[in-house]
């Protein structure tokens, strides 16, 4: 996507589709960047979170769902914490990223199969089981042996633990993610 994305038409809907009761606070945005100039991920993204958000309001969907932003969020909340309006960019970037039908490209694609793993492996063991996310991701992508020689330094250093952890309340994230997909069954 360029930078020079042109509004055809503006398409309310498409807002009032992704924030129904108004809980990102959108239509709050100032458009004053502080979220865009405190994200982590600035350098490697298309479009800054302001900007994002000002698009959404503008129903852009063609353009924000073919856009790498919403796969090289890694949802740390900068941009909350220093929105003077408190806009939640990364719960916005969540529900951008579901109604996409593929990521643009094979370098988020690869991020978007991470998320994938990785919340699955948190509905399986209350918590992320690193050596288990990184065999699936390995097995999805077919990057098999491409960080290979790592693998022993890591699991010297205790880095990656051989079977899966056992935590406590694994039992309530599973029920916070049941309840999530029923959610989402609702209409």
């Amino acid at each position: 996507m360029n930078n020079t994305a042109q509004i055809k038409a503006i398409n309310r809907d498409f807002a009032a589709g992704l924030d129904p009761e108004g809980k990102l606070r959108l239509s709050t945005c100032l458009q004053c960047g502080k979220c865009s100039s405190g994200c982590t991920m600035r350098l490697e993204t298309d479009i800054l979170p302001h900007r994002l958000n000002r698009m959404v309001l503008f129903g852009m969907e063609k353009d924000l769902l073919a856009s790498k932003a919403i796969w090289m969020c890694v949802s740390c909340q900068t941009c909350v914490s220093r929105c003077p309006m408190k806009v939640d960019t990364p719960a916005l970037i969540d529900k951008l990223r579901a109604l996409a039908p593929k990521a643009p490209d094979q370098e988020t694609d690869r991020i978007r199969i991470f998320n994938r793993e990785m919340l699955k492996s948190i509905r399986r063991f209350g918590c992320v089981y690193e050596l288990g996310l990184i065999g699936k991701y390995k097995m999805r992508t077919l990057d098999l042996f491409g960080d290979l020689a790592k693998l022993p330094m890591m699991l010297r250093k205790g880095k990656l633990k051989l079977l899966p952890p056992k935590r406590n309340g694994r039992k309530a994230v599973a029920a916070i993610f049941k309840r999530v997909r029923n959610a989402g069954r609702v209409k």
